[in-house]
């Protein structure tokens, strides 16, 4: 098992915000503040074809209780884990993505960037935007209908 930083770069997690999370049961969006040092902007992931999705409450300091040694504020790919040889037909990747209070797991086929808003603000009305107009943010996905 190893953990390391996954092969696609995405704008440095910011150190303040939670992100805004939306999971249909079968793709999971990310709203997250990018770290001021990239301009402290909302950026959106798409990850598709997800096969377990959770979000634990566990700040930084909680990390070292974590089952793998993840780095803070960080995107982790844990490589060669046991979840993904449960699944290991569908080619999973198992992303640990540590934010200011809370870390998600996904464990996934595809990931994408969907949109980033250079306005910032709340991170569920960036999610909320990007889903209503998704040809604005990224023509190809397909995006859940729903009302705030």
């Amino acid at each position: 098992m190893q953990v390391s930083s996954p092969q696609e770069t995405y704008p440095q997690i910011g150190t303040v915000a939670n992100p805004a999370v939306l999971y249909d049961g079968n793709d999971a969006f990310v709203c997250y503040e990018a770290s001021a040092r990239e301009g402290g902007y909302n950026v959106m992931l798409k990850f598709g074809e997800v096969i377990d999705f959770r979000i634990t409450p566990m700040n930084v300091h909680g990390l070292r209780e974590c089952r793998y040694p993840v780095n803070p504020w960080a995107f982790n790919e844990i490589i060669g884990g046991e979840e993904t040889a449960k699944w290991k037909a569908l080619n999973p990747r198992l992303w640990l993505i540590s934010f200011n209070d809370v870390m998600i797991e996904v464990l996934f086929e595809t990931v994408s960037l969907i949109s980033r808003d250079a306005e910032g603000g709340p991170q569920h009305k960036t999610l909320i935007g990007a889903l209503r107009n998704p040809t604005a943010s990224h023509s190809s996905c397909v995006l859940p209908s729903f009302r705030d």
